[in-house]
């Protein structure tokens, strides 16, 4: 055997080493993202357990959803409430827009946007007192639901 030939096979097993090197880097992104997309739903539903468990029957939002009126200062919760949620929302858009949830996730949390979208009374005087206060790309989100877009 030749130097050369030590050579050729140095180089051959060099070129193994840096082929396995990147199969085991992609294993391991992979792992990561899914890790980050495990992680990344279970806090967006928790979230929205507590969101949901925060209102007792004496509640604004209870009292809203079952029609009665509302004082200044329940009214005020209200839109506390709202804001809480579409706060809560903003930041499900944004983990979808960097693809940090499953597709299956995103379509259940955009269903529960367009259904409050559609459901909460007066949404659109609402969402022009408060939408500065979300990104732009939800805002464009947002009132791409509206009707008359």
């Amino acid at each position: 055997m030749t130097l050369q030939d030590l050579t050729y096979i140095g180089d051959l097993v060099a070129a193994a080493g840096v082929v396995a090197s990147l199969v085991y880097l992609s294993i391991q992104i992979r792992r990561n993202e899914s890790t980050t997309r495990a992680a990344t739903t279970q806090e967006l539903l928790s979230k929205s357990i507590e969101i949901l468990l925060t209102h007792d029957k004496d509640s604004a939002l209870i009292k809203a959803e079952t029609g009665e009126s509302l004082t200044d200062i329940e009214k005020a919760l209200l839109d506390r409430s709202h804001f809480a949620l579409f706060s809560h929302f903003n930041n499900a858009y944004h983990q979808n827009l960097s693809g940090k949830l499953d597709e299956e996730i995103w379509d259940m949390f955009n269903a529960r946007i367009l259904k409050n979208v559609r459901k909460m009374p007066e949404f659109d005087l609402w969402w022009n007192k408060y939408s500065e206060n979300f990104t732009e790309t939800f805002r464009e989100y947002i009132e791409s639901m509206l009707p008359g877009n």
